[in-house]
């Protein structure tokens, strides 16, 4: 026969070869015999074949060809390795030759076992029909990602699909699909033993063992049985029939799903033929059906949709499938029996339940890729429009207010007894819808597996959308600035938004409360669950697994969310790593730059906004810095009684201002930014009233103790909001003191201060209550008294 032929001509080559490295001659006559009973092995098997007796072809002839296929691979992977410089080029060709038929010679055999499979499933009336899901009555429309939870898209329509005897139909005209065992013992044992065999054959899966859970390799045999289903999908989805709709792609998904949702269960009694090859912690049936399913419609949408998606170029139609596909992946992920839940995707890595998703598929060709990146852009830069043009954009989030009832733009008080300046944050609306929306596109790029494929996304679309929202912000803070009414009282509360905004993003940014810590890198130290016997997950058997048993990395999905009703306790399917194993690294740094200029902007608006009241208040104290007034310090004509002073006529307009303007602050800004607003504000003012007053002109006790009385006064502005508000006003504190000490103390001391040490005189100074101004600082005070 061929197939002997064939064997002898690579045992011709394999003698060569061994003769030209001193083989012995034991070794020669071995695999002579080999080839013997491999001959008649085949000649029996395809006596068999020929009958259709499938009993007699699982149980009595092909057990011998089948442990000579992994010979006939094991030699010629021998071979393959062994080097051919120095040979005689007869012999390479020839050991090529052979290599090529003994390929012929392993697929006449797969052929043979892929006929009895066949017929064995069609015994089964597989494959079952496909139906739409009755729970998926939507309507596609244009959404945005801001009102809509990224689980699913929302209005889709039901696909009108029947089961129009499609392609691989076996269910038409021969009984109904309702299970492997439906058709009898007889027909489930031999399709168990049918699927052990092509086990068999497939080489390199009793190794499985080393590969990561998210790498394993696809069972072939599952694959072929998958095949008719792949058929009806392109029948249904991919032919122009009705349902070939590009703007329905969900349909293919939702049929998909549940296609696989119920069958899955079916796959659980051909499990005997994975466990005979002792592979059951490694391989799953039910779930390995699912991988088939996935992988069926990603070659539906390799070969028919996203070429058609590239050719409509319609922006809303690449977003929407986008959206399909999440919420495809997020079921075949349960249904691959990796469950993952919102929590997970906002703090694990992106694991086994994004790897090879549907959505990385638009990166295998340039265009898909450009046209869906420029969609994804051009829809968040329309989502962000849309929030930024709410009326009620930079009002304080009902959130924080407590109530949503009649928002008032900018408004200056509270209606729900919140104070501003004692909350975290103070985030506007706008501020908590470009944080979803955000936190919206974070989520989509966590199903792109591959590092370099979500640094794209990151940069080309939520990078994107952030640049132009701080871009935003920056004019409409400037258009104030320009009109040089920042410190206006219609203008506080408005720059106050955009602060309060900024600095809500900026920490939400350095957080985990987006999915943005686990965006890692391939510098992750994050490392994939290794499969080993022992540690992955299996159904229970008569004597089941207890939960010690389990890995303490692994988390494990719910027998329900698996639909596997008899699954009882099952130490059952993959997850993802716990907290333990995420790495520290990853893409963090693309948006730790866009933190880093949110969290520039609410700070240097929020000290330009404190140095336009600052300013304001210098305009308002002109009277009282006037020479005219200064001159009246050293006058003796201030009230005689400690106590009875007044705060200064021409100071006290200025003084209601700013209390004003920071009131008008603590009602608009929250904790962290008004804390740093009023202390620069502080010390702009400090600033001036010690260097244009205290330093400035003669003083009498008197005037000294006026001094004091208006500083005082300046103080309890800042009074609701410090325990000690001259803190932060030191040197007039101290000009204030050295200037109303009495004239005794006042003398005593500048004598001191002159005569002693610095020491001593700090010492001096820190008893009477001077804490900022050096000795020689002070001594320059006390001569300035009269």
């Amino acid at each position: 026969m061929h197939a002997n032929e064939l064997e002898l001509q690579q045992v011709n080559i394999r003698v060569g070869i061994y003769s030209a490295l001193k083989l012995n001659d034991t070794n020669q006559t071995e695999l002579q015999q080999t080839v013997a009973g491999l001959k008649h092995g085949l000649a029996s098997v395809q006596g068999v074949l020929d009958k259709a007796d499938w009993h007699e072809y699982l149980t009595a002839v092909l057990d011998e060809p089948l442990s000579k296929y992994g010979h006939v691979q094991a030699s010629s992977d021998a071979f393959a390795e062994v080097p051919t410089m120095g040979l005689p080029d007869r012999l390479v060709r020839q050991g090529e030759r052979s290599l090529s038929r003994g390929k012929g010679a392993q697929d006449q055999l797969l052929n043979g076992l892929n006929i009895c499979l066949s017929s064995l499933l069609t015994k089964c009336c597989w494959p079952p029909a496909l139906a739409s899901d009755p729970h998926a009555k939507r309507k596609p429309h244009k959404r945005s990602r801001a009102d809509a939870d990224v689980d699913g898209p929302e209005g889709q329509s039901e696909a009108p699909l029947e089961d129009l005897q499609s392609p691989g139909s076996a269910s038409v005209g021969q009984g109904t699909w309702d299970g492997f065992d439906a058709a009898g013992p007889v027909v489930l044992e031999q399709l168990q033993k049918c699927i052990y065999a092509l086990l068999e054959c497939q080489q390199g899966v009793l190794a499985s063992a080393n590969f990561p859970l998210d790498l394993l390799p696809m069972l072939e045999v599952v694959q072929t049985i998958t095949e008719p289903l792949l058929a009806k999908l392109r029948f249904h989805f991919a032919s122009g029939r009705p349902t070939d709709r590009i703007d329905q792609p969900d349909w293919l998904f939702d049929t998909a799903a549940k296609a696989t949702q119920e069958n899955l269960e079916a796959f659980k009694v051909l499990q005997p033929a994975v466990e005979q090859h002792r592979l059951e912690r490694v391989f799953y049936l039910p779930f390995e059906f699912a991988r088939a399913m996935h992988s069926a419609v990603q070659t539906v949408l390799k070969e028919h949709v996203l070429p058609r998606l590239a050719q409509q170029g319609k922006q809303d139609l690449w977003t929407y499938y986008a959206d399909c596909v999440v919420a495809f992946e997020k079921k075949m992920s349960i249904l691959r029996g990796i469950y993952i839940d919102d929590s997970q995707m906002d703090h694990d890595g992106p694991f086994a339940w994004s790897r090879g998703s549907c959505l990385e598929l638009v990166f295998a060709r340039d265009p898909w890729r450009d046209a869906w990146l420029t969609a994804e852009e051009e829809d968040a830069q329309e989502q962000l429009g849309d929030i930024l043009d709410r009326l009620n954009a930079w009002d304080a989030s009902p959130s924080v207010r407590g109530s949503a009832a009649h928002p008032q733009p900018f408004q200056k008080g509270t209606t729900s007894g919140k104070l501003a300046w004692k909350e975290e944050f103070w985030p506007t609306t706008a501020a908590e819808y470009v944080l979803h929306l955000l936190w919206t596109l974070s989520k989509r790029a966590l199903w792109l597996s591959d590092p370099e494929l979500r640094q794209g996304y990151v940069s080309a679309v939520p990078k994107s959308m952030m640049k132009t929202f701080r871009n935003k912000l920056a004019r409409l803070a400037k258009t104030a600035e320009d009109l040089h009414n920042l410190a206006s009282p219609d203008w506080i509360p408005k720059i106050s938004a955009y602060i309060n905004t900024s600095h809500y993003l900026e920490y939400h940014l350095r957080q985990s409360h987006l999915p943005l810590l686990l965006l890692y890198d391939s510098s992750s130290q994050a490392p994939s669950p290794q499969v080993s016997r022992g540690t992955t997950p299996v159904p229970p058997s008569p004597d089941p697994r207890t939960s010690a048993m389990t890995p303490n990395n692994l988390h494990l999905a719910s027998p329900d969310t698996l639909g596997l009703s008899t699954y009882s306790t099952p130490e059952g399917s993959l997850i993802m790593p716990s907290a333990e194993h995420r790495g520290a690294t990853g893409l963090v740094g693309a948006y730790e730059a866009e933190a880093g200029a949110l969290g520039s902007f609410w700070k240097k608006w929020a000290l330009k906004l404190a140095r336009a009241i600052a300013i304001h208040f210098h305009m308002d104290s002109r009277s009282y810095k006037y020479k005219s007034h200064l001159a009246e310090f050293s006058n003796t004509s201030y009230s005689q009684q400690e106590g009875d002073e007044v705060v200064s006529p021409q100071l006290l307009r200025a003084l209601v201002g700013l209390d004003d303007s920071v009131k008008l602050l603590a009602n608009s800004m929250d904790a962290v930014v008004f804390r740093e607003t009023w202390k620069a504000i502080a010390v702009a003012i400090n600033r001036q009233m010690y260097n244009e007053v205290a330093t400035e002109t003669r003083f009498s006790y008197q005037g000294g103790r006026q001094l004091a009385c208006d500083a005082e006064t300046l103080f309890t502005v800042f009074q609701p909001y410090t325990f000690k508000p001259a803190a932060h006003f030191k040197e007039l504190r101290d000009a204030s003191l050295l200037l109303s000490l009495e004239p005794d103390a006042m003398r005593d001391l500048m004598t001191t201060l002159r005569s002693a040490s610095p020491n001593i005189g700090k010492e001096r100074l820190k008893q009477n209550g001077i804490l900022r101004l050096a000795p020689d600082q002070a001594l320059s005070i006390l001569e300035q008294r009269m």
